[in-house]
């Protein structure tokens, strides 16, 4: 197989990485965005004023996009030193971007009850955090353990 044949199969994985993990992130915005305007309404129904605060939480599946673009990045600068292993980088560029994906996908649905609990009875957004930070460590996991095996 010629080089550029190569080197255009390994940039394909690295944009896996990306564009598998933007997946994840437009699916979690699908379920925290939702959760939020819902509960604005109920406050604004109720006559109360709506917490910005919850604003944290319709974020959180964001970050994994750039986790994907670390990941893309870090496939991309493999490719140009040795583009003979681009099976390997289409690999950890689907693989990667699906663990990361997916983190951000039930990030969102933690994110999704934190935003009603905290808009419901005023209190747990620290419990909410929390909860949040355990799925974005395994992201992150991945990240760096995929990272590490290219």
């Amino acid at each position: 197989m010629e080089i550029e044949t190569m080197k255009s199969l390994g940039i394909m994985g690295a944009t896996a990485a990306i564009g598998v993990s933007a997946v994840g992130s437009s699916i979690g915005m699908g379920f925290t965005g939702p959760a939020a305007l819902g509960a604005w309404k109920k406050a604004y129904a109720q006559g109360k004023s709506a917490l910005f605060s919850i604003m944290v939480f319709v974020g959180c599946p964001l970050s994994q996009t750039i986790y994907g673009f670390i990941l893309m990045n870090a496939i991309a600068g493999k490719v140009a030193e040795n583009p003979s292993n681009w099976a390997a980088y289409i690999g950890a560029g689907i693989f990667g971007g699906l663990g990361i994906g997916a983190s951000s996908w039930f990030q969102a649905i933690i994110c999704a009850s934190a935003i009603d609990t905290v808009c419901e009875t005023g209190k747990g957004f620290a419990n909410g955090l929390m909860v949040m930070g355990i799925a974005e460590t395994i992201a992150l996991f991945v990240l760096v353990f995929t990272m590490g095996v290219i």
